[in-house]
């Protein structure tokens, strides 16, 4: 097994590949600007933490402002409550008695507010709630028009009627996932419109059931994509994009960031040339994930260093790397993956680098 300590002030040519590289200092600006960004529009930022799942990403996003962190799984939100953080949204509805029992723990720990979309999402959290004599804040999910999962917006009232009812849960906001607005594609002034529609609509919801007698502090929209448009919206309070702290190429692709500022690539090694194009990589799908392109080629990634290429597919762990010039056996290359989220849960660690040198080691928390 490496030694993983006795890597950090090594160059990353000395590192075991394939490896996860985070460039600290597109980091850091990321971090900053995205923060500069939700105080200007006058609203709370609580970064989606699935990006990342390192603590110690966490901890700047809060130290530039940040003023909690949202989370996806029950292993996420374990590993955020027993690493100390206090202030989490548990954005995904609260089904099965494992997710219940992960809410009564992380409750007992930290605030956490919890994600439903229905009464039947809802009751048997209150019933556990009930029985255990603590309260657990929620939020009514709404679609915005991804169509996943969420209240249908005219049905928001009566399930908000619902909630109100039911003992051992507080209604603390509404919110939704405005991903419609990945999906417009690389059209900038589509993508501002089906974000700011997205933030209107659930301005709208959380008035309505103010008018119903609700109180609704929170109003939150999330989305990388929708990160410029959605927060500008009078009336929205929060912002959880998640995917801008490392960026991807799919991001990239869309124009919603520059390449620039893009944190995260994935150092590869040249196993073969035998096939000359392509040649194999020693990053297949086990390092970079499987997630969709939106260049719509088919492509795992996209190689950001010298020789160019992409990595048109993979096997576990091979990528078939195609279009790169003059590769050997034994070369670096650095891939920009799809999707950043997806990849980081296929690693144990990240390796955070500056001017090609590690400067320190994170392991990735809660990993499916």
């Amino acid at each position: 097994m490496t030694n993983l300590p006795a890597l950090i002030g090594r160059s990353i040519e000395e590192l075991p590949t394939p490896a996860v590289l985070i460039d600290l200092p597109t980091l850091h600006r990321n971090i900053t600007q995205m923060a500069e960004a939700a105080r200007g529009f006058g609203v709370a930022l609580r970064p989606h933490w699935k990006t990342s799942k390192c603590a110690e990403v966490a901890r700047r996003q809060l130290e530039a402002g940040a003023t909690g962190l949202s989370a996806a799984t029950a292993a996420e939100v374990d590993a955020l409550s027993a690493a100390g953080f206090t202030e989490i949204f548990w954005a995904y509805p609260p089904v099965g008695s494992h997710r219940i029992e992960t809410a009564l723990r992380a409750a007992r720990r930290a605030r956490v507010i919890v994600g439903v979309d229905s009464l039947a999402s809802a009751e048997p959290l209150a019933e556990a709630a009930d029985a255990e004599e603590v309260e657990i804040e929620v939020r009514l999910e709404v679609d915005s028009g991804l169509g996943r999962t969420g209240v249908d917006p005219d049905d928001a009232r009566g399930v908000a009627r619902g909630l109100a009812h039911l003992p051992g849960l507080v209604l603390e906001g509404v919110f939704t996932h405005e991903g419609q607005v990945q999906g417009v594609g690389a059209d900038p002034e589509r993508r501002t419109e089906v974000g700011t529609a997205a933030g209107q609509l659930l301005v709208q919801v959380a008035e309505a059931l103010r008018a119903d007698g609700h109180q609704v502090p929170s109003v939150s929209v999330g989305s990388t994509a929708g990160a410029r448009s959605a927060p500008r919206v009078p009336g929205v309070t929060e912002a959880r994009p998640g995917t801008y702290v490392y960026g991807d190429e799919n991001q990239v692709a869309i124009g919603t960031i520059d390449p620039s500022d893009a944190a995260m690539s994935v150092l590869s090694r040249v196993i073969s040339t035998q096939r000359g194009d392509p040649v194999l990589v020693d990053a297949g799908i086990k390092a970079m994930s499987s997630d969709g392109s939106l260049h719509g080629d088919g492509r795992i990634g996209t190689v950001v260093s010298g020789s160019g290429g992409v990595l048109a597919s993979g096997y576990e762990e091979h990528g078939v790397l195609r279009g790169s010039s003059a590769l050997q056996v034994g070369d670096l290359i650095r891939i920009r993956p799809n999707h950043a989220c997806g990849l980081t849960n296929m690693h144990s660690h990240v390796f955070a680098v500056e001017d090609g040198v590690v400067v320190d080691i994170w392991s990735v928390l809660g990993r499916h």
